[in-house]
Formats: C-alpha cells, structure tokens, sequence
C-alpha cells in the first residue's frame, strides 16, 4: 500500500476545515482484535476523490506522518447516480492498535493534504472493562451516612499509603532507569571498540589476501620454472646418452687400430665419464622429485589457507550482521528508555495531583458541614485518579521488566559476539603464521633451485669439454688409418706375394693383445659397477631429511632421525622453529 504522506503537501492546517466531514455515531471504546466500521457525512463544499483517505491517529498528533493506518475512499454512487452524503470506511483487525490504554480518533484527509474533519477521541478495550468504567461514571448517589463519610476517611488513609507505596516504586523505578542507561553507555563504548578492531582486522584480511595473490603467482612461476628446467634436464641428458653410446661405439671401433697404451687410458676416461653422468643423473631425478613432492605439499597448504580464509571470511560477515543487529536493537532500547522518561514525567504530574487532592481532602475534613452531594463527587473523582494513577504505575512498571529481559538478551549477544571476535582473530593469528612458513619454504625453494642452475650450468660445460675430446679422438683415429693404410699400400705395392713370417707371428700377437686388453677393459667396468653397487648399499639415507650417511649403522641413524622436530601432520621438518611455534604450527592443524 502506498503511503499517502508522499504526496501529501503538510499537516500544519487551520481549524475551520475540520468541519467540512462529520463523523457519525463514534463510541468511546472499539473491542480490540475485531474489524472496525465509521461512518461520516461530507459537506457541499468537498468534493470526494479516489485520493483522499481515512486515517487513525494517535490523540495529540501534530504531522500527517504520525497516523497509525489508513484506507483510501471508495467513491461510490446511489440509484439515482448521484453520490451519496453518507459514507463509510472498515478497518481489518490486523492493522488496528493493540494499545488499550492511548486514545485515537479519526481524521478525513483529501488528496492535497488538508483535514477536513476529525472524530471524537475513542480507545480499544473489552466490553468488560468498559461496562465496568462506565458503570462508575453512572453510579451517582446522593444521600450519604456517618459510617460512608467515615469509610472513606478511612479509605482516603488507604489510598495515602498507596500513595506513598507508588512514590517507592517510582524511586526504585529511577533508580533502575538510571542503572539501565549506564549499562547502555557501557555497551555503546563496546561497540565503538568492536568496530575499531573489525575495521583492522578487515585491512590485516585485505593484506593476508595480497599475500596470497602474490604467494600463488610466485608458485605459478616456479612450476613453470621446473617444468622447463625438467624438459632441459632430460633433453640434456638424452644427448649425452646418445653420444656416450656413438663414443662407445667409437671407441670399439677404434680400439683395434690404436695402440694399446692410449686405448686404455682414453677407455678409462669415458667409462668414468660415464659413471659420473650416470650418478649426477641419478641425482637430478632424485631432487626433481623431491621438488615436485614439496611444491604438491606447498600447493595442498595454499589450498588450505583459501580455506581458511574464506571461513574467516564468512565469520567477518556474520559478525557484521551481529552488530548491526545489535545497534537496531541499542536505537530500539533508547527510544524505549525516552518513552519511559515522558511516563516518568507524567508519573510526576499525577503526583502533583495526589498531592493537590490530598490537599483538598484535608480541606473537606475541615468543612464537615458542606452538603454530601459534594463529599461524594470529590471522593468518586479522587478514586478514579487513583485508579488511573495505579494503572500507569503498573504499566510502566511492566514495560521496566520487559526492558530489563532486553538489556539482558542484549548483553548475552554482546558476550557471544567479543567470544566470536576474539576466536576469529585467534584464527587469523596462527594462518599468519602458516603463511610465514609457507614463505620461509618458498625461500629455501629458491636457494634450492638456483643450486641446481649452478649444477646444471657445470654438467654442460663438463659436456662441451667431453664433445671437444670426442673431436680430438676422431681426428687422431683418422689420422691413424690415413697412416695405416697408407703403409700397407706401400707393402702390397713393393712385396705383392711375399708374406714374411715375422708380420704374420706380429699380426697374432696383435690380435691376442687386443683380446685380451677388450677383456680386462669389460672386467674393470664390471668391477665398477659392483663397486659403486656395494657403496650405494653401505650408504644409509634419513627418512626425514633425506641426506645419505655412508659408513654409519643402523642405530647410528635412527638416532639421527630422532634427534628431527618433525610435524604429526605434514610432515614437515621443524628443527629451526622455537617450541611455542612448533605448537601453534601443530595447533593450526588441528582447528
């Protein structure tokens, strides 16, 4: 429904026009909880438009803003087609006031804003009630007794009792309105703190997510980094196994024609080349995947971090929604608190009253001779002030108790709310330190990296300078068959059938040599290898950090790997760290 204050234009309106529409027939009281129908005539001089609307207002109102409901008007029209002068308006239940003790009226309003009339004052009460009321006003008697008049001395001693009970309660009743408005300025300074430290937590949030940002970047980077560095490994080490094996079979080839000193030495070169190439091979696969093992652990840790974060996230969120909860419900408890300030200020009226009545009947006791017809109508005023009196002190005593259970579910929220706040920033505090070791591992990642470079770097220039004697080798053998083949041209040229016995004992004796050099050449590379084979046996490698230790025994390392400060959960070696973030490390695996 569309709220007829937007187009109205003010409220500050001058008297004469709330004449111009007449309600009809309005009782002093509606029964609550049931639809409500009023009837009004229109004057000549208004003319009705589907714009204008009847409205309930508070008696005392002073803008259009200040009504409680309204219904627009329903032009309607009679047998004759004209409009009718008798009009009506309903009301449903569920928009009708649920105060019993505030007086309302009804008031026309036109589409241009204007009142153009006003009901008598009515309220919404029970028939009982009213009845009861009413049958006060009515209950007019006028011959009165000694024993009345000395009854209501009497009673005029009670109601002075009550009196002072009243004045009591409403001290105690300031006193707790006191004790209520400390509480609110203590928890208004709560929340001023509580928004100091969301808006910090919130930058240190902004950072720790530019941290991460950067962190994935970097990791990004480095995976790409050792991807390549893995493709250059394995093609380097693809050419150097091929010309190992073109050497191998180089040097095969060549073992036969070259002397047997100089086959020897350069076979031994190459076959501890080889081994070498073999072992630095080893080696670099070992350390790719070991790097590849941490940088899946770094990205599992990461992943777990965005986790973490966006559960503090959400945590932030929700705490935001908490305090602006809280402050509705801080203005809530305010205007409650200026509410009971005005029934305190009408609590001191009525006192003023009492005491004024009070007076009065001190004057009545003195004039005893005044006629009973007075005596009676004074003490009938005097007991329906007193009732009112009472009413208000009870309501206002209720609304004090309902207050009170407020603050208390205000302050348990407020409790809840610092407990959250501080678990958050608990939380917050141990992903910092997280993302610190991440940083520090990411450190070491680099050292490491920049180690196999350098490595890298040393096994191609070892390469370059093996491909450089590959060529000296080459040039050497051919000159050795250019030499060769020249010189049995010159032979078979100078002595074409004569074979001496000396060149064919030479030529045997050549071949058996070259046999046996091939066969103890082979022995040696065997006797290498078993070598090498026993030693990898007699070297023991830590489960931890990985480092071989030949010539220890098994005692020997399992001490070592004890003497490691080893993480339950991931793993990690924590020998560097101190004992408190060793704990909040573990701790942060355990949340």
């Amino acid at each position: 429904m569309e709220s007829p204050t937007a187009s109205a234009a003010s409220a500050d309106l001058p008297a004469p026009t709330f004449s111009q529409v007449v309600f009809i027939d309005i009782p002093q009281s509606y029964p609550p909880l049931t639809p409500i129908t009023c009837r009004y005539t229109l004057n000549a001089a208004v003319k009705p438009n589907s714009r204008d609307w009847v409205g309930i207002f508070k008696v005392g109102w002073s803008t259009m803003k200040d009504y409680h409901t309204f219904v627009w008007v329903e032009p309607y029209q009679d047998v004759g087609g004209q409009q009718t002068s008798t009009r009506q308006a309903v009301f449903k239940e569920y928009y009708l006031p649920k105060d019993e003790i505030e007086f309302y009226q009804f008031c026309y309003v036109d589409s241009g804003g204007q009142v153009r009339g006003a009901s008598t004052p009515f309220c919404f009460r029970n028939p009982a009630e009213q009845s009861g009321e009413s049958s006060t006003d009515d209950d007019l008697l006028v011959i009165i007794t000694q024993e009345q008049v000395d009854h209501s001395v009497r009673e005029k001693a009670e109601l002075q009792k009550e009196l002072d009970q009243m004045k009591a309660e409403n001290e105690t009743l300031r006193s707790a309105l006191l004790r209520e408005q400390k509480e609110t300025d203590c928890f208004k300074e709560l929340n001023d703190q509580r928004l100091t430290d969301q808006a910090e937590l919130a930058e240190e949030m902004d950072q720790i997510k530019e941290e991460n940002k950067k962190l994935k970047g970097m990791l990004q980077l480095q995976t790409r980094e050792n991807d390549r560095l893995k493709e250059e490994v394995m093609m380097q080490l693809a050419k150097q196994m091929e010309i190992q094996e073109q050497n191998s079979t180089e040097q095969e080839r060549q073992s036969h024609s070259l002397s047997s000193s100089r086959k020897t030495e350069k076979y031994d070169q190459a076959v501890m080349k080889i081994n070498q190439l073999k072992e630095e091979r080893e080696e670099l696969k070992k350390k790719v995947d070991a790097q590849s093992e941490e940088i899946t652990k770094l990205k599992a840790k990461l992943r777990e971090g965005e986790r973490e974060l966006f559960k503090t996230t959400d945590g932030i969120q929700l705490l935001q929604v908490d305090l602006q909860s809280s402050e509705k419900e801080k203005e809530r408890l305010t205007a409650e608190l200026q509410r009971l300030k005005s029934l305190k200020h009408n609590m001191d009226e009525v006192k003023r009253e009492n005491q004024e009545l009070c007076k009065r009947l001190s004057q009545h006791e003195t004039l005893q001779s005044a006629p009973n017809d007075d005596l009676k109508v004074q003490c009938q005023k005097l007991a329906r002030q007193l009732q009112q009196a009472t009413e208000e002190t009870r309501n206002t005593k209720r609304q004090a108790e309902f207050l009170e259970q407020e603050l208390q579910q205000c302050k348990k929220q407020l409790t809840d709310v610092v407990a959250s706040y501080e678990h958050e920033r608990q939380i917050n505090g141990k992903h910092e330190m997280q993302l610190r070791d991440m940083n520090v591992m990411m450190i070491d990642k680099d050292i490491k990296i920049e180690d196999k470079d350098n490595r890298i770097m040393l096994v191609t220039k070892e390469k370059e300078e093996l491909t450089k004697e590959n060529k000296e080798l080459r040039d050497d053998i051919e000159e050795l068959h250019r030499a060769y083949r020249s010189h049995d041209a010159d032979s078979a040229y100078l002595h074409p059938n004569i074979v001496s016995p000396a060149a064919d004992a030479s030529a045997t004796r050549d071949q058996q040599e070259t046999q046996e050099e091939t066969e103890h050449l082979y022995d040696t590379i065997d006797n290498i290898e078993e070598q090498q084979l026993e030693e990898e046996e007699r070297s023991l490698v830590c489960r931890h950090c990985q480092e071989t230790f030949p010539g220890i025994t098994r005692a020997e390392l399992e001490q070592h790997e004890q003497s490691h400060r080893v993480c339950p959960f991931c793993t990690m070696i924590c020998d560097y760290m101190e004992q408190s973030v060793f704990e909040d490390h573990v701790y942060g695996h355990e949340l």
